[in-house]
């Protein structure tokens, strides 16, 4: 769906009017898109138009039957008759947009915002801004612009002047070189508005229900409503008009005639009167799809929990003669890849629902990718499909070390899914090996988030340790099995101060018990060796001695 709005504001009038509180304003009584053929009435008044051109109209007046006069009217042209103002609003196509309005005197100002304006300063407010020109003796003049035009406005305290939409109030004057200013507007609020089609994807041949929604917090004088579309089709009434509504307020219209395998834009164009007769427009529009001859639409449930999720294939052959049609579609590799054929006969107009079911294992957001359907040289694609799984997704994480004598056990146990779920675990213990303290088993409930952890000690250092394994049930009842991973522990080491630095190689020493004699005995020789030396010395050195 693509949705854009484009907003613009039309200022019409921009003179200064002065006022009290209230002001003599056209309230709308009645207003419609006429054709030549057809009339508007109000009281004892009813009306015909006669388009000349795309800014003129033929308008014809009646009161009580008898004819009134035929004259020209220029759009947003108005003529006061008896008590009653009739005014051109618009011209569309064949269609003269003609309004009813009778003089009141209303209060249609809403509050803007109040502010101390210093000479020298300039205070900006919705298209105005306003600043200090001079002060007189009691009273100032203050210069009032927009886009369009400048105005100079002679103010004493308790004066309240009309520029557009805009009325100014002087609520004092200060001599020392500031003013206080009291703002409103009668700019009508904006008016929020949707164009809704009950789907985005139709056939050929299916009408096409539309509403314009528009809604505002404050009375409109007079709506407008012309619905297009592009490329053009069949609309069955395509201009409304309302007066004096508020809040909420919808028009339906009735689409036909759309091409197949295109895209229709929607366009509707909201335009609304003020009392002052100042339009503002506002454009909204959305796109809709429609199918080729042979439709093909995929559908599959946008949340599900189910453990076997039903995907169809809607086939509709919206042409006028018979069909040979193959269908492929594919199932994604995350729920176990798998390539799926079709070959049908279709009559005109007939259509047919092919089913087959998926089974997804985690929980999360998955794309089914788009289906296809061939016949006669030619290929219908499907629309992709969006699905969110919702369900429980336990997983176990087993870690060990060895700790001296033992080995120490710890598994974690976490649900990563959307869902609740009641979970029974039991551990494995490798033959030979007992527990020394903790436990090898645990059950309860999981929510989505929780985790539970067992611990346990085994009695030995254990080479490789088995997965644990589990089960775990939905609310929906559904069971599934669940294993951690196998474990290798690492030995913990006995002193904790000593590091090993990384890149040098930690030496080792031989200790076989041939080595240790071996070694033992060539230390005894070199020793003994040593001592018989020393004493051979000592010796000779005495006898050399003696001899002298």
């Amino acid at each position: 769906m693509n949705i854009k709005i484009v907003i613009c504001f039309i200022i019409i009038c921009f003179l200064p009017v002065a006022s009290a509180s209230t002001a003599d304003v056209r309230a709308a009584k009645q207003s419609g898109f006429i054709k030549s053929s057809q009339s508007l009435s109000f009281e004892n008044y009813f009306i015909t138009s006669e388009v000349l051109d795309n800014t003129r109209a033929a308008v014809t007046v009646h009161k009580n039957n008898a004819l009134v006069e035929t004259r020209e009217f220029n759009v947003n042209e108005f003529k006061k008759y008896d008590n009653i103002m009739i005014t051109l609003l618009g011209i569309y196509g064949d269609y003269s947009w003609i309004s009813i309005s009778k003089p009141e005197t209303k209060d249609v100002f809403r509050p803007l915002s109040r502010t101390l304006l210093k000479w020298g300063d300039t205070y900006t407010i919705e298209d105005y801004s306003l600043h200090i020109d001079t002060f007189g003796s009691d009273s100032v003049n203050l210069v009032i612009s927009n886009k369009s035009a400048q105005q100079t406005g002679v103010f004493s305290s308790g004066d309240s002047n009309d520029y557009g939409t805009l009325r100014i109030t002087m609520r004092d004057i200060n001599k020392t070189g500031f003013i206080d200013l009291e703002l409103f507007t009668s700019k009508a609020p904006e008016i929020k508005a949707l164009v809704l089609t009950d789907k985005d994807e139709y056939f050929p041949d299916e009408p096409i229900l539309v509403t314009i929604n528009t809604s505002s917090d404050f009375a409109q004088n007079i709506m407008g409503v012309i619905i297009e579309t592009n490329p053009p089709v069949k609309i069955q009434q395509n201009s409304f008009s309302a007066t004096g509504i508020t809040g909420t307020h919808s028009f339906q219209s009735q689409m036909t005639g759309q091409a197949a395998n295109s895209t229709v834009t929607i366009n509707a164009k909201i335009e609304s009167r003020d009392y002052n007769n100042n339009a503002y427009i506002q454009t909204v529009s959305k796109d809709i799809f429609i199918t080729p001859d042979v439709s093909l639409i995929k559908s599959a449930p946008a949340d599900t929990d189910d453990e076997n999720v039903t995907v169809q294939l809607f086939v509709y052959n919206s042409g006028l003669d018979n069909k040979s049609i193959h269908v492929s579609d594919n199932i994604p590799e995350e729920l176990t890849a798998k390539k799926l054929d079709w070959d049908i006969q279709l009559g005109s107009k007939k259509s047919t629902t092919l089913v087959y079911s998926i089974t997804p294992q985690k929980p999360g957001l998955y794309i089914l990718p788009a289906a296809a359907a061939q016949w006669n040289g030619k290929t219908s694609m499907s629309r992709r499909v969006k699905m969110t799984m919702h369900m429980p997704a336990i997983s176990m994480t087993k870690t060990a070390a060895g700790n001296k004598s033992q080995t120490d056990v710890k598994l974690v146990i976490s649900n990563n899914g959307d869902r609740p779920a009641q979970v029974k675990v039991s551990d494995k213990i490798p033959e030979g090996y007992s527990i020394v303290q903790g436990d090898t088993v645990w059950s309860g409930k999981l929510e989505s988030g929780e985790s539970a952890t067992i611990m346990y000690s085994l009695q030995g250092i254990v080479n490789v340790l088995p997965a644990a394994s589990g089960t775990y049930r939905d609310m929906r009842g559904v069971t599934r099995q669940v294993q951690s991973n196998v474990v290798e522990p690492k030995t913990k080491s006995i002193n904790a101060n000593t590091e090993k630095k990384e890149g040098v190689p930690t030496p080792t020493l031989k200790t076989e018990p041939y080595g240790v004699i071996s070694f033992m005995i060539l230390s005894f020789i070199a020793i003994g060796g040593i001592i018989a030396g020393l004493t051979l010395v000592a010796y000779l050195f005495a006898k050399v001695k003696r001899k002298k």
